[in-house]
């Protein structure tokens, strides 16, 4: 999926799957595993159905054996003592709720950053929660969705250049300054502010930024919702800010008052 959007090998895994609209493997793994465990109990076959139970029975002194392993995979769940009564008794584990439980264990790193700043914390997944990730749910419960500029006919650089934008694998000095020193202070302007994404689409006042974001307003006008109160409704520019992001009144006068 990194090479398909173009971002780097150390683009964080989560935000890499997030933005392509996928859960991670361990949950179909594990989906999969449950389901096959459901189909053994209603099996027509007396010897698999005997199988289950001599494993089930191993699971108590035989970490090994597949039900043990099972069975130690429910931790985290909020229903984790249901689930390992379940099938240690031999009995169905509703898959509805615990799909529902799995994907809920899953999203704990966004619900995490869902309390952070990014700006404080400067972590990448904190980042592209509260900026860049989409909120809306994807087909077939998914929890998140494929974002709209993926279904574009972009050129291949623009598509590169735009999801290492969004999931912080760009050269801006909020992540060059990690690796090669000196300050995350916007060099194009004299905003004064940490030249990170927010700052290049809400702040500075560079030419060559400027001239980026009306090129390339149909990417950034549909991604955040948070100014659509103070924007025209017509052709104007939105921003590309957090939807989460709480808005001061200082940022939304410095906006609507900034010449380009």
């Amino acid at each position: 999926m990194r090479r398909i959007i173009g971002v780097k090998n150390s683009t964080t895994n989560w935000a890499v799957l997030r933005e392509c609209g996928q859960e991670p493997l361990q949950l179909f793994w594990f989906r999969a595993s449950i389901s096959f465990f459901t189909s053994m109990l209603d099996s027509n076959s007396e010897t698999l159905r005997c199988v289950l139970k001599a494993d089930l029975h191993l699971a108590s002194f035989d970490s090994s054996c597949w039900s043990a392993q099972a069975s130690n995979a429910f931790n985290g769940l909020q229903g984790s003592a249901m689930f390992k009564q379940k099938m240690l008794r031999a009995t169905q584990v509703s898959m509805q709720e615990f799909i529902c439980d799995l994907r809920f264990r899953h999203l704990k790193v966004w619900r995490e950053a869902g309390f952070s700043c990014p700006r404080a914390v400067n972590k990448k997944a904190v980042t592209y929660h509260k900026w860049c990730g989409s909120s809306e749910s994807g087909p077939r419960g998914s929890p998140s969705s494929i974002p709209s500029y993926l279904y574009k006919d972009l050129d291949k650089h623009v598509l590169r250049n735009f999801s290492r934008f969004r999931l912080s694998a760009h050269h801006l000095r909020v992540e060059s300054c990690k690796w090669h020193g000196g300050s995350s202070i916007c060099d194009k302007c004299e905003c004064g502010e940490v030249q990170d994404e927010k700052c290049v689409l809400l702040s500075c006042k560079c030419a060559e930024m400027c001239e980026l974001r009306m090129r390339y307003r149909d990417l950034f006008e549909g991604m955040f919702k948070a100014l659509r109160a103070f924007a025209p409704l017509s052709s104007e520019f939105n921003p590309f800010l957090a939807c989460h992001h709480s808005i001061t009144s200082f940022e939304i006068n410095a906006f609507l008052n900034q010449d380009s």
